[in-house]
């Protein structure tokens, strides 16, 4: 349905295009026993893609789990902070997700506004003002000088001031957003954070490092402070970008969760490494499709974790796993799954799961889509791994990383590869899922029956053992290796090219402001020559008239 329904062409092409015509697609069982596809163009867009963002979201997990894990061994304090905003059937996604993370600035035209490094700036959203409010993060020591009117120079100090996150020793945050869509209350993007808490920065948490041994436990009293300055921070930020997004700061519904505290923030704690297998539960990864009454964890079972650990429930690191409430609530996701039954599979609209019909979930896909293209759904704060000892970025260079490290299972133990066309004629028929299903059953000969009965050659489907899999993996990926090292390097020569035509340019350019200099300075030369002979002729001929002058005054004489 992605490759169908998406505008952006990554996503169109994904799981769709072939990445080594010679090789072909891989179908084979792993070891394990389920299915695996190898040898397709992966879009690695984590906001819109399932297959894709189920594999993204796993690995930035486990980063984000080693990461946290190891700052409570060393110590220190994690928070899980939930955001949200107010929102209702009539709110636009996009206006409110600037709001949240920020837009790009645009000048009177319409044009992007950009920086000396020539990347586009952002207008910041609540999200970036709250990290940066002067109250949370502190003000440095500021020198002001000036001038009297006597000529004396003047200056004052305004010293150096804490801010409240210097009393819970915050270092970083890595903030996971996700969107959803209810049937009742519409669009509603939020955001779960983990804040790493309890040690001392010498320096800025963005340029600074930790203090050896400077991990500590933050009061309650300063969490408390934290939190109800968080709170109000935050309301009054949705507020300024517009009154309808300003979230709730106090609740009386009886049971609550917010526990009357409202509805934008919730803050939990976790303080002990015991807590892993909390996390491990909120950061886990399914395969990207809808949960179902088997595979999905009861309230009281989630209950029974957060009771179990002592610690805070962060709502979410992974939006593929995440379902909504049957037919009153969808991820973006669901309205893919619903699509497929109503449009492909011929399921009952009544019957199938979520809500909309076809144009609305059509309609609300696009407006997703140009919504959220270009945002990150996962993001550290900026130093935040340097701290934790942790490499790697937020780049969408990595997230696709992520996708063809996970492509890379266990063994094989057979299957069939198939050539472009044989694909191509699984893809068009949406196949795909019967593929899967001979695979996972071993029936492996049944796959040139599909082919063929699809229309296909039978001849361009090949059963293959789990050595000769092996064998095929080997050489697929060492082509596509070759091929990358390959375009890296004409890259290289393409950038050492521009380099060059730059560099020629430039001393080109040298050359002409050279020569005009030396135009400039000859017809100035030439000028002054001439202005020197003036002079030199105008004073012989002064001098002739004096002695003249002087001859008949000596004559009359």
């Amino acid at each position: 349905m992605l490759n169908k329904l998406s505008a952006i062409g990554a996503c169109a092409g994904c799981g769709v295009r072939v990445l080594d015509p010679d090789t072909g697609v891989i179908h084979a069982r792993s070891t394990k026993g389920y299915a695996v596809t190898i040898g397709l163009v992966r879009c690695g867009r984590i906001w819109f893609c399932p297959e894709c963002s189920a594999s993204i979201r796993r690995g930035r997990t486990e980063e984000l789990m080693t990461a946290a894990l190891r700052h409570l061994a060393a110590g220190g304090t994690l928070a899980v902070v939930t955001l949200t905003a107010r929102h209702n059937h009539t709110t636009e996604l996009a206006r409110l997700s600037d709001a949240l993370w920020g837009a790009p600035m645009l000048d009177k035209a319409g044009a992007p506004v950009l920086d000396k490094s020539g990347r586009p700036r952002r207008v910041p959203g609540a999200y970036q003002r709250m990290l940066t409010d002067p109250a949370f993060y502190g003000r440095p020591e500021a020198i002001n000088r000036w001038t009297r009117k006597d000529g004396t120079e003047c200056a004052s100090v305004r010293p150096a001031e804490d801010g409240i996150r210097h009393r819970i020793g915050y270092i970083g945050m890595a903030r996971a957003s996700e969107v959803t869509r209810s049937q009742k209350n519409g669009w509603h993007p939020h955001m779960g954070c983990l804040a790493f808490l309890g040690a001392t920065v010498e320096g800025t948490p963005a340029n600074g490092s930790l203090v050896e041994d400077g991990y500590f436990e933050p009061t309650e009293e300063d969490l408390t402070a934290w939190e109800d300055w968080l709170r109000a921070d935050w309301a009054e930020t949705l507020r300024q970008a517009d009154p309808k997004f300003k979230p709730s700061t106090e609740c009386n519904e009886v049971g609550c969760k917010c526990q009357g505290k409202g509805h934008g923030v919730m803050i939990q704690i976790i303080k002990s490494p015991d807590a892993k297998a909390l996390i491990e539960y909120l950061t886990k990864v399914q395969d990207g499709k809808p949960e179902t009454e088997t595979n999905r964890p009861s309230a009281d079972d989630v209950r029974a974790d957060l009771d179990a650990t002592k610690g805070a429930a962060l709502e979410t690191v992974n939006a593929s796993s995440k379902t909504g409430r049957g037919r009153r609530s969808m991820t973006p996701f669901q309205m893919l799954y619903r699509l497929w039954d109503i449009e492909v599979a011929g399921t009952d609209p009544r019957q199938a799961e979520g809500y909309g019909r076809v144009a609305q979930l059509r309609a609300w896909w696009a407006e997703y889509e140009a919504a959220m293209a270009g945002r990150r759904a996962i993001e550290w704060t900026r130093g935040l791994r340097r701290h934790l000892g942790m490499t790697g970025d937020d780049s969408e260079e990595r997230d696709l990383q992520y996708v063809y490290e996970q492509q890379q299972p266990d063994d094989l133990t057979g299957g069939v590869v198939m050539t472009p066309d044989a694909h191509a004629t699984v893809t068009k028929a949406d196949a795909e899922m019967d593929v899967r299903a001979i695979v996972e059953a071993e029936a492996y000969d049944s796959a040139a029956d599909l082919v063929a009965g699809l229309g296909g050659r039978r001849s361009h489907v090949r059963v293959a053992t789990g050595e000769e899999l092996a064998e095929v993996k080997e050489a697929l990926y060492a082509r596509v290796l070759a091929r990358r090292e390959e375009l890296d390097r004409q890259a290289k020569d393409a950038d050492r090219d521009a380099d060059r035509a730059e560099a020629k340019h430039e001393r080109r350019r040298q050359r002409q402001d050279a020569e005009r200099q030396r135009a400039k300075l000859d017809a100035h030369t030439t000028e002054r020559d001439a202005f020197l002979a003036a002079v030199r002729a105008n004073n012989a001929a002064r001098q002739d008239e004096i002695a003249e002058s002087m001859a008949r005054f000596r004559g009359t004489a």
